[in-house]
Parts: C-alpha cells; structure tokens; sequence
C-alpha cells in the first residue's frame, strides 16, 4: 500500500530538502476567525471556505442552521454559503454534488420568496455557477446562460456593479468554455471594469487574471499567460484563499514547466503540493504531481518523473479522474 501523501511528500523533501519547512509554516498560516454578530456569520463561513477548512466551514453553517433562531437574510446566505462547500469539496474529490449544492439554493429561494431583490439576484447567479459545473460535463450551458442574464437584469436594476461584474464575467467562462475565445476576453474586460466602478475586490481581480491566463493558454501564448497566473495566485494568497491558491500555484508551475523555467516553478510547486496535503485535496495532488513528473522531465530526472507520474495516476484512478490517469500513464 502506497501513502499517496507520503509519496508526494518524500518526492519534495528529495527535491526541494528540508529548508523548505519555513517557506510551509509561511504559506499556511491562517487568520484566526471572529464572529461577533449573528449577521457576520455568513462571512466568516466564507473565509473559512475560502481558506480550506470546508469540513468545519459546514459545520459552522450546519450548527447554526440547527439553532432554529436565525434572521431569515442570516439563514439564506447560509444555505448559499453551504452550496459553495458542498461544490468546492467536490473539486477537491472530482464528484461535483450540483444536486445537493441546488437542493440549498432551492431552500434558500423559499425562504426568501422574491422579498430581497438582492438575495434573488445572488441565488440567480448560484443557480448560474452550478449549472455551469454541470455544463462542463454535458457541454450545454444553455441553463446557465439563461441564469446568467436574468442575475445581470437584477443587479442592473439594483444598480449593483459588483454583482453585474460577477454575472458577466460567469458568462465569459461560458464562451471560453465554448472556444469563444475574443468574446470570453471582451467579457472580463467588462467584468473588472464594472468590478472596479464600485471599488475593486482583490478577489475577484484574482478569479480575472486566472481567466484572462486561460485564454492565453488556449491562444497558445504560454509565455504570455504566465503574469495573469502570477497575478492571480498573488491576489488569492493575499486575501487568504487559501483553497483557490492551490490550483493558482499549480497553474502557474505548469505553464512555467511548459516554457522550460524549471527552477522558477519549483517554489509553486511546493506551495500547492504543500495545500493540497494540508486541504486533503486528492484531486489537487493529483494534478500537481502530473506536472511535477513533466518538472523532472524538464531537468532529465525520468527516475523521478516516472515516481511523479505513477502517484498522478494512483491517485486520479482512487477519485475515477480517467482524463488525469490517461495524461500521466502516456507521460511514462
């Protein structure tokens, strides 16, 4: 029986050494959470999402749903909060919930019953994000696409800039997803502008430069994808999203692998190697040792890349990802 973390780990303590114990303790080092009022608790919930810690993030969520007491605008938010945890452990395990992620939206629409225009905005672009995930399976973002536009039609209304931008830029994963690529760019352009017009989220600006990272990578401009990714892990690390920040430091090393900067992916691949053990993310492991097999390649270790590659398909086959499995199995 092979320890699928372990592997990783002894892989990086060969290459990296042991000095890189104060680089983990950096990167891993959380806020502690405060919640003094019943109506912060939705953002708490979320920073604790956003930092990894899914499993005490729902029950946070869980408990205080169980208490029977809440504001119903408290109580909504949660359920949409418990809809983004159920979708993001999901991708960490490659089984994407969406079912069980809607059944919150749907608790949260009763609730609410079209009394908060704001709230009936935020789940129209809930509903958006969920049947985009299904639509990357299926290929038909038919569904998400009609979500997308009324959420825009409702903070237009609103006058809510910073839920247009959300809106809008959702719908430009939709055309990149699609191979749209100038549409998909035009889109994100519009979306910071209209996230900037309200005053710029650091977050957000992260979630923008990783896709706008994307559409270089499908142009084929590497090179040039890599300060979006550069840009985006900064932005995610600074305002402690933790989770999002795995998958932009794996991101990065691969594109700094592929253009043959071995030595400068190498910090990247430690953070996210590092988080993905941390988070207990089998799909983030997975991943990262697909592109730490093609890092020794790049430094003409095949004993090594080989070790890689065979933990990425370990790994991909325990979560039935056949797409990773196929990837690494080719490499060797």
């Amino acid at each position: 029986m092979i320890d699928l973390g372990g592997l990783g780990r002894r892989t990086f303590l060969r290459v990296f050494g042991t000095g890189a114990a104060a680089f983990v303790g950096l990167a891993l080092s959380f806020p502690a959470d405060c919640v003094a009022q019943e109506s912060e608790l939705p953002a708490a919930v979320r920073m604790v999402r956003w930092r990894g810690d899914l499993d005490e993030a729902q029950r946070l969520v869980e408990d205080a749903l169980g208490s029977g007491s809440l504001d119903p605008g408290v109580e909504v938010r949660l359920r949409l909060e418990l809809a983004r945890i159920h979708d993001r452990i999901g991708l960490h395990w490659n089984t994407r919930p969406v079912p069980e992620a809607l059944a919150q939206v749907d608790s949260a629409a009763a609730i609410n019953d079209g009394t908060d225009p704001r709230i009936d905005a935020e789940i129209e672009l809930m509903r958006a994000e969920l049947e985009y995930r299904a639509g990357n399976v299926t290929r038909d973002f038919g569904r998400a696409t009609d979500h997308i536009r009324t959420a825009i039609e409702l903070y237009q209304t609103l006058g809510d800039r910073h839920g247009e931008a959300e809106a809008v830029h959702r719908l430009g994963l939709i055309h990149l997803q699609s191979g749209d690529l100038d549409t998909a760019r035009d889109l994100f352009d519009q979306s910071l502008d209209l996230d900037r017009a309200d005053g710029e989220r650091l977050y957000f600006t992260g979630e923008y430069e990783r896709h706008m990272g994307l559409v270089e990578l499908r142009l084929g401009n590497t090179q040039g994808s890599i300060p979006h990714f550069e840009r985006s892990l900064s932005a995610r690390r600074q305002v402690g999203a933790i989770d999002a920040s795995l998958f932009a430091a794996r991101i990065l090393a691969a594109a700094l692998v592929d253009v043959g900067r071995a030595e400068e992916a190498q910090p990247h691949l430690l953070y996210a190697m590092t988080v993905a053990e941390r988070l207990n993310s089998p799909m983030g492991r997975a991943r990262i040792n697909l592109v730490l097999g093609r890092y020794h390649e790049l430094r003409g270790d095949r004993e090594a890349a080989r070790i890689a590659f065979e933990a990425a398909i370990l790994v991909a086959n325990s979560i039935g990802s056949s797409s990773i499995a196929s990837q690494a199995a080719a490499a060797i």
